[in-house]
């Protein structure tokens, strides 16, 4: 594997040159170091560092935190603070740019490699959640359920385009309402809202099945639905919100009749291929048989071109007996 490349942000040049000796030593490349803020994002975009070793205090427009806020921006790359100061209003300002580690100057060998080796597999970890998180995202954006989360308060936290045209409403306007609001739904034949799915999935912690009900969208208009919501625990059991998927149902039972009849007649077309019927010719001597058009088949090509039988090849006992006289297996 490819040593970890670090670029050094530091704007005294000795103490650079120690910093990156040590760090060579610890097996890592450091192919730049940079004085300045300004110096130091030209040099990001140039080399693409896996990790930032970032002093805080740097001379010119910029200090550490502004230069690493700069180069996230464009980069996703785990920055470590290497400072002399400790103080309360300089730490707070190293949090808002999420530093994968802060150390104290003067610092010990084992102990930079300890932190730079924890940074960089937490940002290979996290990079990977980002992309799994990335392909959910986007499967659920495409798929023609609607769907629906809520937090513990039953807000709406996330709509997909599919729940949007449901509803009427859009992702940013949902956003904050109550599920009740937003999904109003009636159970088919009865005139007032039914118990909230959402509410009824956290407060028994449980799934519960939308098993044919109307959604009124923001527009009035009418659909049948059926769905299931199912509340999202934490580890410790505690409730945190509800996920709600619905699809839309037939507007009647015609296109469910249809569906059946043509699903019917695929199965008995399907079981009369797989059961020839009527007359077949077939010859005595070479066991083959013809088509229409006269022209003869072996018995397995034409049943298997007819049909959905498939054969295998092997031998029977006689015929065993008659290849491989010598061999007592075919008794």
């Amino acid at each position: 594997m490819e040593p970890a490349s670090i670029l050094i942000v530091e704007d005294e040049p000795v103490v650079a040159k120690d910093i990156q000796l040590s760090l060579q030593r610890l097996g890592y490349r450091v192919p730049a170091t940079a004085t300045s803020g300004e110096e130091a994002i030209r040099k990001a975009v140039d080399m693409h560092p896996d990790l930032i070793l970032m002093d805080i205090v740097l001379k010119g427009n910029m200090d550490g935190v502004e230069t690493a806020l700069q180069i996230q921006r464009k980069q996703d790359v785990p920055v470590i603070y290497l400072t002399a100061y400790a103080d309360t209003h300089t730490l707070e300002r190293a949090k808002v740019t999420s530093p994968a580690g802060y150390m104290l100057k003067p610092y010990q060998a084992n102990e930079l490699r300890t932190t730079i080796e924890l940074a960089l597999h937490r940002a290979q970890h996290d990079r990977h959640m980002r992309e799994q998180l990335r392909w959910i995202a986007t499967t659920v954006r495409c798929i023609g359920d609607g769907i629906v989360t809520t937090d513990r308060a039953g807000r709406v936290t996330y709509m997909n385009p599919a729940a949007e045209d449901f509803t009427g409403w859009s992702q940013e306007e949902a956003a904050g309402m109550c599920v009740s609001g937003l999904l109003s739904v009636q159970e088919v034949g009865a005139m007032p809202p039914f118990e909230n799915p959402a509410q009824q999935a956290m407060t028994q912690v449980r799934m519960v099945t939308i098993d044919e009900a109307i959604l009124i969208s923001r527009q009035g208009g009418r659909r049948t639905i059926r769905g299931s919501v199912a509340p999202v625990v934490d580890d410790g059991g505690i409730v945190l919100g509800a996920v709600l998927v619905f699809h839309e149902m037939a507007s009647s039972g015609l296109e469910l009749h249809v569906q059946d009849e043509r699903s019917e007649a695929v199965w008995k077309r399907d079981q009369q291929l797989g059961r020839p019927q009527g007359i077949i010719n077939l010859c005595s001597w070479c066991k083959r048989v013809p088509d229409q058009s006269g022209e003869w088949y072996d018995l397995a090509t034409f049943i298997a071109e007819r049909s959905a039988i498939q054969f295998n090849g092997g031998l029977c006992l006689e015929c065993m007996g008659h290849c491989f006289p010598g061999d007592g297996r075919h008794k």
